[in-house]
């Protein structure tokens, strides 16, 4: 009778949390995005408390986390809501091929596990904004094809720079994303793992400083205005509703 107990009290643990694995590059760990995103979370009182995990290699292609295998063994290792996969900035322009092959590849081991694969549409470099399309197309081709879900962050970014072209979302690089940056990202992955409107969502954004966050040693990064916090998390409503309708 006790082994029906302890087993039924780490099933409600279970339900009361959302699991998410991100396997990326730099777009995901600069500004710590999971975290981040779970900060969001928490700002919004959920119910359900975000745990995320990150196997994350600067310029890392999906190509090459696969041949890595850590991606893979940690996909086995734990019991995942959703597996994030981020391809490399520009590799779903000059070789969508390649992405594709990947992404089944993962998609194929996520499904094997019962999670879902949500890919992480990125944004267009500064200086080539016109490149947005490609990396939308591409991305939303595969999510299609494998019956996958879509964080549309780069459409976001497009919107934010077309409506505030004031606020950066850049580091000096013109690829990376700054504070602001990972903010948009942070709030579209709020909405896609949780499904609600990100109207209300905090507009302080911090650094973790420590692989074991508290709140004693945060550090702000950024604090927006109401106004342009409220622009952002309108934006992605939008947006993530007109993904929903495609």
């Amino acid at each position: 009778m006790l082994g029906i107990q302890v087993e039924t009290t780490s099933l409600q643990v279970a339900e009361q949390s959302i699991k998410v694995l991100f396997i990326g590059n730099s777009y995901t760990y600069f500004n710590d995005l999971p975290w981040l995103t779970q900060q969001l979370a928490e700002s919004a009182k959920e119910t359900k408390i975000l745990k995320t995990d990150m196997v994350v290699v600067g310029g890392a292609t999906l190509k090459s986390h696969w041949k890595r295998g850590e991606a893979l063994k940690l996909i086995k290792a734990k019991r995942w809501d959703y597996v994030v996969l981020q391809e490399q900035s520009i590799l779903p322009i000059t070789n969508p091929q390649q992405m594709y092959e990947y992404a089944s590849l993962f998609n194929a081991e996520i499904k094997r596990v019962n999670s879902q694969t949500v890919f992480y549409l990125t944004w267009a470099k500064q200086n080539q904004p016109e490149t947005q399309e490609i990396l939308t197309n591409s991305y939303m081709s595969i999510a299609q094809k494998l019956n996958a879900k879509v964080a549309p962050v780069g459409i976001v970014w497009q919107k934010v720079r077309e409506a505030n072209p004031k606020l950066n979302l850049y580091t000096s690089d013109g690829s990376h994303p700054s504070p602001i940056g990972s903010y948009v990202a942070a709030c579209v992955f709020y909405t896609t793992f949780y499904g609600n409107s990100p109207l209300g969502l905090s507009p302080r954004i911090y650094s973790s400083n420590s692989s074991a966050p508290k709140e004693s040693n945060r550090i702000e990064l950024e604090s927006l205005s109401e106004t342009d916090a409220q622009m952002i998390q309108n934006l992605v409503e939008y947006v993530a509703q007109q993904s929903l309708e495609r």
